[in-house]
């Protein structure tokens, strides 16, 4: 039986984020006696080169994400986008001959869906970004999809609610990490010996894309209150903008600009280092004293997994997926979200009680062996193309 030919979209294929590092996980994994892995991506980079590495055909071409809006020109461009998006799947799917059509986040869901059942293709949106309300247009899609795979239950739970008559098709599977391959990357000099910070002075950091969404601006606002009780305390915000789209890349950019000027506005920007977009993730982790997620929404949260699997102490906020991974006070600490105050005591906690830190630590690492390896992500994934493929249109 030959393998199923499986085309994975994305609207990026240059740096590196939480989505297409779980994907590049699960293509690494993907048993290629049963499938055989193809990529479409809306630019070139880091991301299209560590796939071809893997050995996957890639294909960069026009994948702009539709932004919702109510502006005129936005919808004329939006429909230019689809246009030219569904086009260049079709393309790929004909030449290929594609049997399922993969999309990697909501962004290019449409590009999956609309050419799939034409192409006599299969659909799977996979949802890697929180959807508070499906509205008609994510009614639609459901409507369309084959398979919904979410990252957590709580990204999931919108869909089950909204859409119950689907439930059948809709699956989690929690994106997981390779503890091995961190621990190994992180055996390197990194944001410490960068900035000459000794091994003596704590180090806290924000490890993430650069995004309101994120939060950066909280984690500021809390090493405040961590700067009142620990005064040699430094602090440190790793990555840059990574958003597919134009839109959203300017206003991340954007966003990065007023941290930089909070930073000046709250007199610690003595203390904060800006390390930008990093190849060594692993490695700055491992510099920290505490990791701090600070997002105002997150699926799952690939971060605190990372964190988690090399041992380092977590505190992030109470939302979404992060409650799916961190137990408060077994394996981290979690705090009301937009809480700076709560989050900086809590960061001061740790530093303080470095038994507790050391503890949650040990409990992370072990949540993660148990619960959240990219071989378990991979098998379920797996699973989940099996039954897909196995239900008649």
């Amino acid at each position: 039986m030959k393998p199923l030919r499986i085309l994975f979209l994305s609207d990026t294929g240059g740096q590196m984020g939480g989505a297409t590092i779980s994907l590049a996980l699960l293509i690494d994994r993907l048993d290629r006696s049963q499938f055989e892995p193809y990529a479409l991506l809306g630019s070139d980079g880091d991301f299209a080169d560590t796939l071809r590495r893997k050995d996957v055909d890639v294909t960069v071409n026009e994948l702009k994400p539709v932004v919702r809006s109510y502006n005129p020109l936005t919808l004329l461009r939006n429909v230019v986008r689809l246009i030219r998006g569904y086009r260049a799947v079709a393309k790929v799917c004909r030449e290929k001959q594609i049997d399922a059509i993969h999309a990697n986040d909501n962004t290019v869901a449409f590009f999956a869906v609309l050419p799939a059942r034409r192409l006599n293709a299969k659909a799977v949106w996979h949802v890697r970004s929180p959807i508070r309300r499906l509205g008609w247009i994510g009614g639609f899609l459901v409507r369309r999809s084959d398979a919904i795979v979410s990252c957590s239950e709580a990204t999931l739970e919108p869909f089950r609610a909204e859409q119950p008559q689907h439930a059948d098709r809709m699956f989690v599977a929690y994106d997981g990490v390779d503890a091995p391959h961190l621990t190994e990357r992180s055996r390197q000099p990194s944001v410490r010996s960068e900035f000459n910070v000794p091994d003596d002075v704590p180090l806290i950091g924000v490890v993430s894309r650069i995004s309101e969404s994120k939060g950066q601006d909280i984690f500021l606002r809390a090493a405040v209150v961590v700067s009142e009780l620990h005064p040699k305390a430094r602090f440190v915000v790793a990555g840059g903008p990574v958003s597919g789209s134009v839109e959203g890349l300017e206003a991340d950019i954007e966003f990065e600009n007023r941290l930089r000027q909070l930073a000046e506005k709250l007199n610690i920007s003595d203390k904060v280092m800006f390390a930008g977009y990093r190849h060594d993730i692993p490695a700055v982790m491992k510099d920290l004293s505490v990791v701090v997620v600070a997002s105002r929404r997150e699926p799952l949260g690939l971060v605190a997994l990372e964190a988690m699997a090399l041992g380092v102490p977590v505190v992030a906020s109470n939302v979404d997926g992060l409650r799916e991974s961190i137990i408060n006070e077994q394996n981290g600490l979690l705090v009301p979200p937009e809480a700076a105050g709560a989050m900086g005591m809590a960061i001061a906690r740790l530093l303080k009680d470095r038994t507790l830190a050391r503890r949650l630590a040990h409990e992370g690492r072990r949540t993660v062996a148990t619960k959240f390896t990219a071989d378990a992500h991979a098998a379920s994934i797996t699973d989940i193309y099996i039954v897909m493929m196995s239900k008649q249109p």
